[in-house]
């Protein structure tokens, strides 16, 4: 191939990605809808079958899981995208059936006591006791029983947390390759100004996954919210520096090779570490403002300021049609749109602060601490907040506020927080039906792929990326057939899973 071929396939990539308007939120919905029921027929499955040997681990209980929650999310991505309704429909329909056939009869017995616990539980504040700031950490198991201990350990875990996280990660590793391809729907691919689209939902859902979980050292060490503030930066600073590394070896590796870019995205300079990077430094300049208010409040302002600026001080305008004369005006897509990032992590900084915990209401109530989970409490905190955040979304729509994922505007963080909510609160529901008591038994709750996708998840989205620029280099993807196309995305999301099963085998958690 000529320089000049080179060039014009390059100018053909650049136009695949550019210029899409989205798809419907329903359409959307539906496909992030197939991971939900993925994971309620492998929950009938683990609860009331064999199928899986977790004894041993074996090959077979990887192909299955992978076959049951990887596979149908890459063709609903992919070739069955319009069929997503079906998959949907079998998958329930299958899980009922396997609840109907497997599932132990309550005996007549239970079945009295099953009436008589009818009502929320009871008396939670009886069973707290005063523990100080370390309530998160349980203090049940001092009589040295290691069952006991063991239980206790597994209180800690949220199920719903860990697949809800792999989940978010398995759409976000399918979506950056498959965008490249044919077979993959353009209506999916990243809207160029206003509209939705799976990957813009993906895209403000892995910063709203992170920020759930960076609620755990306030929570671990409550101490750390009254450090000073130069030490909270230094440490702040420490924390991003290996993503803007990989922002700038990104940067490099991209310019070097000529690889394609959509500009119109974060700019010339600019990429998604970069936006991840700098999120921990600035949510540690919030961190001053929350002896006076939570952490949602301040992501609200900040949310609803930026959009101020967008309407009544130009800088929509700016951000739509201002030439890239300097570096600020280059890259003015992802600066600007940072700040709609920060909000989506602010407000998944408090929602962490309610799902971490066993006590939802623990930072409410920091002298007093639970001995078990509360999970029914939890999921009707997570449901008011959806209903909140989904009466926002309707409001900022009425005002004529188009979602826009580029600028990161007031719709665009309301729509990512009511999906994110939402779907939290439905993957813990599936979690009270099949696990209620899930830290009083040995049973698994959770598949292996995703803990491991989440033991390691920033290393396994560099290495999706690492692969995708491979293949892009090695094939021109946009005249891959769509058989040739689904072959090499199956594979390539078997390795991505592969490698993050190989590292929790090895005992490997490396934080970037």
């Amino acid at each position: 191939m000529d320089d000049f071929d080179e060039i014009a396939y390059k100018k053909e990539k650049e136009d695949w990605v550019t210029g899409h308007s989205g798809g419907s939120t329903w359409e959307i919905n539906s496909v992030c809808g197939v991971l939900l029921s993925s994971y309620i027929i492998w929950s009938a499955l683990s609860k009331y079958t064999k199928s899986f040997n977790y004894t041993t681990n074996n090959t077979g209980t990887l192909i299955l899981e992978f076959i049951i929650i990887v596979l149908p999310s890459v063709l609903a991505c992919t070739i069955l995208s319009s069929y997503t309704f079906f998959i949907n429909a079998l998958f329930l329909s299958l899980s009922i059936f396997v609840n109907y056939k497997f599932a132990p009869k309550p005996s007549i017995e239970e079945q009295e006591k099953l009436k008589k616990r009818s009502k929320w539980e009871k008396g939670s504040d009886d069973e707290e006791e005063k523990d100080g700031l370390e309530g998160l950490i349980i203090k049940e198991g001092l009589d040295d029983d290691e069952n006991s201990k063991i239980k206790i350990e597994r209180s800690q875990i949220k199920p719903f947390l860990s697949i809800y996280r792999a989940s978010m990660m398995i759409l976000t590793c399918i979506s950056i390759l498959a965008v490249d391809f044919f077979v993959f729907p353009r209506r999916f691919a990243k809207v160029e100004t206003f509209g939705t689209s799976l990957m813009d939902l993906g895209v403000g859902s892995f910063v709203f996954s992170s920020g759930i979980v960076a609620a755990r050292p306030f929570l671990k060490k409550p101490e750390n919210r009254f450090k000073s503030l130069k030490g909270q930066l230094f440490k702040a600073v420490k924390q991003a520096f290996p993503l803007l590394l990989l922002g700038f070896i990104r940067l490099i590796m991209v310019k070097g090779v000529d690889y394609q870019e959509h500009v119109t995205e974060y700019g010339v300079h600019w990429n998604f570490f970069f936006t991840l990077g700098f999120l921990p430094i600035f949510v540690t300049l919030c961190r001053a403002l929350q002896k006076y208010t939570r952490f949602s409040i301040v992501g609200l302002f900040i949310a609803v300021f930026y959009q101020i600026a967008l309407w009544e001080f130009g800088l929509e305008d700016y951000i739509q049609h201002a030439p890239r004369t300097n570096l600020i005006s280059a890259n003015k897509e992802g600066i600007f749109s940072f700040w709609g990032y920060l909000s989506i992590f602010l407000f998944a900084l408090d929602i962490g602060h309610y799902i971490l915990p066993l006590d939802p209401y623990y930072t409410l109530r920091p002298n007093r601490q639970t001995k078990k989970p509360k999970p029914k409490k939890l999921v009707m905190i997570l449901f008011s907040w959806s209903i909140l955040f989904w009466l926002g979304f309707l409001i900022v729509t009425l005002c004529n506020i188009k979602v826009s994922r580029q600028m990161a505007n007031l719709s665009y963080v309301f729509w990512v927080a009511s999906f994110n909510i939402t779907y939290l609160s439905l993957f813990q529901s599936v979690e009270l039906y099949y696990f209620k008591n899930y830290w009083k038994s040995y049973e698994k709750t959770v598949p292996n792929l995703a803990e491991a996708i989440n033991s390691n998840g920033l290393l396994i989205f560099l290495v999706a990326n690492l692969l995708t620029g491979f293949i892009n280099l090695s094939i021109r993807t946009i005249y891959t057939s769509s058989l040739v196309a689904e072959i090499i995305i199956i594979g390539y999301m078997f390795i991505i899973i592969s490698f993050s099963i190989l590292l929790k085998k090895l005992g490997l958690r490396l934080k970037l």
